[in-house]
């Protein structure tokens, strides 16, 4: 019963109106595929949203606008044709999209990249929608630890790191950002700004003897010393 609560709040949160329209509650329903796989089928102003191979009383009805139900849907094509052009027509199609996780400098904690399939139908008469997580990028990919002058340090799983100028501001420093292969190329999955970084490290930080506390700090040291350490 806790999981079917959950599992219908986040899907009414994410249908929830918000100023993002279409696009957030697209971006919200992929984010969803990494946790459940759904089925929505839209019927008399409502979306019948089934987890696949769950009991069918956990299904929800969520009223929505047929308009909105379908400009999703046309959302999901646009992307599928973004990522892998001409695989999807805007009526109906299938295929795999990289959802990629939020970028932000605040949170410690850095979800890798992952690919979500999805089979839709979008005509007057039918409109469904099925998703279904497929993979994740966590085991192909390097560790990139990043020590911050706020005293935290994030672990970002990537394949390479760059930076990043402002083009538009030629007073700031940039950014160091960490990007991560998929199939549509390479997507960016963390960005730090240079002026709030000590250091970036390829791998776990470690040392033979310390407690972890205390091979941070050292580490902070010794980066903050010699600008040749870290990346």
């Amino acid at each position: 019963m806790i999981h079917s609560n959950l599992f219908a709040e986040r899907v009414q949160t994410a249908f929830q109106p918000t100023p993002r329209g279409v696009v957030g509650l697209v971006d919200d329903l992929l984010s969803l595929c990494r946790l459940y796989q759904l089925r929505i089928n839209f019927q008399d102003g409502h979306c019948a949203i089934h987890r696949l191979g769950a009991d069918p009383q956990d299904s929800l009805d969520i009223p929505v606008p047929k308009s909105v139900f379908r400009a999703a849907l046309a959302r999901i094509a646009a992307i599928c044709n973004e990522q892998h052009p001409e695989s999807v027509t805007p009526y109906r199609g299938e295929g795999n999209i990289a959802v990629l996780p939020p970028v932000s400098q605040c949170s410690e904690k850095v979800v890798p990249p992952s690919t979500c399939f999805v089979s839709f139908t979008n005509t007057p008469s039918d409109q469904h929608l099925e998703m279904r997580f497929s993979s994740s990028s966590a085991g192909d990919g390097n560790r990139f630890t990043v020590l911050l002058r706020d005293k935290r340090t994030v672990t970002v799983i990537g394949h390479s790191l760059k930076y990043l100028q402002n083009a538009s501001d030629h007073a700031d420093n940039g950014s160091h950002g960490i990007l991560s292969r998929m199939d549509s190329g390479e997507v960016l999955v963390g960005l730090f700004r240079v002026s709030d970084v000590i250091g970036v490290f390829s791998g776990d930080i470690r040392e033979p003897e310390g407690s972890a506390e205390a091979v941070l700090v050292s580490q902070r040291q010794r980066a903050l010393k010699e600008k040749g350490q870290g990346i």
